[in-house]
């Protein structure tokens, strides 16, 4: 019998070191993915920088007509600007639209906008194929805090013009919004 509790004492003594030695990998484990999902997320905010053309000119250059121009443009769209605001569609939500404008029909337009605050972000893609046109609109639930809007898009030209390819970007002013 006094073996038996020694033998019971020391199993638990055994299983108490092994909880504590899990317990300790689990704080440093929970500490090293923190410290990790902080490097993610300095990873994931940083943005590559918005391209500072937010026009462009594609050119045709043939013998029998003089050079032709498509010009393009992306833009903020709404009041003041297209500056982030409450929506007016979806109410307790923040939104800010985009889009580009070409003056003839392009090859292919793909372009992301992103929304973000001091709570969060939101990018969505929007795009079009053949056409002069494309729009986009990111939002986020409505949190008292600052706002600001981004928009970029590549543009592929028709053939025979160039540039082949051109990237184009705006950025919005931050903004103060009350929920």
């Amino acid at each position: 019998m006094g073996q038996q509790r020694r033998g019971s004492a020391a199993g638990l003594k055994r299983k108490l070191v092994a909880v504590g030695a899990v317990t300790v990998m689990a704080v440093v484990g929970n500490a090293a993915t923190a410290a990790a999902r902080a490097g993610a997320d300095a990873v994931t905010t940083a943005r590559p920088p918005v391209p500072a053309k937010s026009k462009v000119d594609f050119s045709a250059h043939s013998k029998t007509h003089a050079a032709r121009v498509i010009h393009c443009e992306i833009r903020f769209i709404g009041a003041h600007g297209g500056i982030p605001h409450k929506s007016g569609h979806v109410h307790g939500t923040v939104n800010v639209r985009t889009g580009v404008t070409c003056t003839q029909p392009i090859r292919m337009i793909r372009g992301k906008v992103g929304l973000f605050s001091n709570h969060g972000s939101k990018i969505k893609a929007f795009g079009s194929t053949g056409a002069r046109t494309a729009k986009g609109n990111a939002a986020l639930v409505c949190r008292t805090g600052r706002y600001h809007g981004e928009a970029v898009a590549t543009l592929y030209a028709p053939a025979g013009y160039s540039p082949r390819v051109v990237n184009v970007g705006k950025k919005t002013p931050t903004v103060s919004i009350r929920c």
